[in-house]
Order: C-alpha cells, then sequence, then structure tokens
C-alpha cells in the first residue's frame, strides 16, 4: 500500500494547511497546499473550474497523463491520488467538487553540491536522473517543461514531478508550446515543437548550474532568445571537465547536433 491510498484508510486529519499558490497564479485559479497527516508532509494541487482555460487545461493535462499510467508501477513518478473533491468532505471548505491531486513531500534532487566530494558520486547522482528521464522517454512521452525544482527525491530515487506540458512524442499536434525561458532549448525560440531533444537541453542547463553553483540570468524574453540561441558559452570548474563532453552533446544549439536521446547521454556519461 503506498504512502498515499494509506492516508485515506482512517483517522485523516490534515493538519497545518498552509496555501502556497504564487500570487499571479492564485488570481487565474491555481491552488497549491500544503498539509501533514500524521508525521508525513503532502502536496494537495487542483485548479478552479472556469477561470483560465489554458491553466485549467494544462493541469487536465497532467491529471490525464497520471490515469493513464495509474495501473502501472511508474519509478519516476511519485505516490500519488487524484482525489474526487465531492467524495472527501474533509477537503469542502477549499473546494467543493472537481479532481486535485496528491502527492507526498520530496527534497530538492539537485541539492547542495558541496554534500557531495567524490566524483564517482557526482556521476552516480547525474545518471540517476538521466536515467528517470530515460524512463519517461521510453514511455514514448517528453516533459516538456523541465526545470531544477521537478526533479525531486524520494526514498533515494530520483522522481520528475508537473507534467503539465507533457506531450506525446512524434504527435502532430502539442496544445501549447509553454516552456520556461530560463530552460528553453534553442529551436523552441523558433516555434518548432518539443521534443525529447528540447528536454535533453534543459536537462544540460539544470546540470550545467548544478555543476558550477551559478545561474544564467536574462531579463526579458528576447535577452533569454539571445543567450541560448547564440551567447551560451560552457565553461566548468577543473574539477568537473569530465563531464564537459555530456554537457556540450546536451547543449548544441543545433537540434541535429545534440544527443538524440536520453540512452545516447547515459553512453556518454559512462565513457568519462
Amino acid at each position: 500500500m503506498s504512502i498515499i491510498t494509506s492516508i485515506f484508510n482512517h483517522n485523516f486529519q490534515p493538519t497545518e494547511l498552509t496555501l502556497k499558490t504564487k500570487n499571479k497564479s492564485y488570481e487565474f485559479g491555481r491552488r497549491l497546499y500544503t498539509f501533514k497527516n500524521a508525521e508525513q508532509r503532502y502536496w494537495l494541487k487542483y485548479h478552479l473550474a472556469d477561470t483560465h482555460s489554458v491553466l485549467e487545461q494544462s493541469f487536465q493535462n497532467e491529471l490525464s497523463f497520471y490515469k493513464q499510467f495509474e495501473n502501472r508501477e511508474i519509478s519516476f513518478l511519485l505516490p500519488h491520488h487524484i482525489i474526487h473533491f465531492q467524495e472527501h468532505i474533509i477537503f469542502q471548505d477549499l473546494i467543493e467538487k472537481g479532481e486535485g491531486l496528491l502527492l507526498p513531500d520530496s527534497e530538492d534532487f539537485f541539492a547542495d553540491l558541496s554534500a557531495y566530494q567524490e566524483i564517482d558520486e557526482i556521476q552516480q547522482k547525474i545518471l540517476s536522473a538521466l536515467s528517470a528521464l530515460q524512463s519517461f522517454h521510453k514511455l514514448g512521452w517528453g516533459h516538456g517543461d523541465l526545470k531544477t525544482e521537478h526533479f525531486r527525491c524520494f526514498e533515494n530515487t530520483c522522481r520528475l514531478i508537473d507534467l503539465e506540458q507533457s506531450f506525446v512524442q512524434e504527435s502532430n499536434y502539442q496544445t501549447s508550446l509553454n516552456a520556461t525561458p530560463h530552460y528553453m532549448a534553442p529551436e523552441l525560440f523558433h516555434g518548432i515543437s518539443k521534443t525529447v531533444q528540447s528536454d535533453l537541453y534543459a536537462f544540460g542547463i539544470i546540470l550545467y548550474e548544478w555543476l558550477t553553483q551559478s545561474r544564467l540570468t536574462a531579463k526579458t524574453y528576447q535577452d533569454w532568445a539571445v543567450l541560448h540561441c547564440q551567447q551560451l558559452q560552457i565553461q566548468l570548474p577543473d574539477r568537473f571537465k569530465q563531464f564537459l563532453p555530456l554537457l556540450n552533446g546536451l547543449l548544441q544549439k543545433h537540434v541535429t547536433l545534440r544527443v538524440p536521446s536520453a540512452d545516447d547521454a547515459i553512453d556518454v556519461l559512462q565513457m568519462t
């Protein structure tokens, strides 16, 4: 029995309910709460109907992903539960109907780099994250909005969250080209649809910032476009030079030169 479904068996008494939604998202109808039950902390996410059609559709897209694979053991997902609010009176003060997503709290996967003293530990950490992404892609899907905070550590394994922009690979239809400019592959700025390789580019940015303990900055969407399409130059501390071939493969500006899959990225990593 999972950590999620077990909380509904008996004595389910959520405490310390705290709203975590950012102000702008709140105005658009998004709700994100944390609460505790016993000693475990959880996240509750839902969207108010008839408020912001794009955000509402994105949330429904995430729920659809979870529903599609609800009868399979998916190693890269957190334990989860889709709540039908009208069946859970405990949440009636928040919302009376509709669906919400319940997840256990988890830790940042790409935590403080100083906690890892050995290069082998860091390589294994990168391998674990790439393996989660590999498993995602092998389902025939792409994530579509990878960023550092979407990689979580739960029970000592890497998990992926926030699947609102997930997409079916090779599909001729994507609901939108929503992405975070900070992590956007160059081709996305030119209106080309997301692929597994745009996921890999985003992962490259995440990895680069983790290894350098720095953060890319730009003020506007145009500035991000110039940075990713023209200006980005990769340099690593001497200690991490062995990871340059992987980063160079992930962060090629032209998609035809970028590593084609997570499998190939893992191969590059293991050759270092």
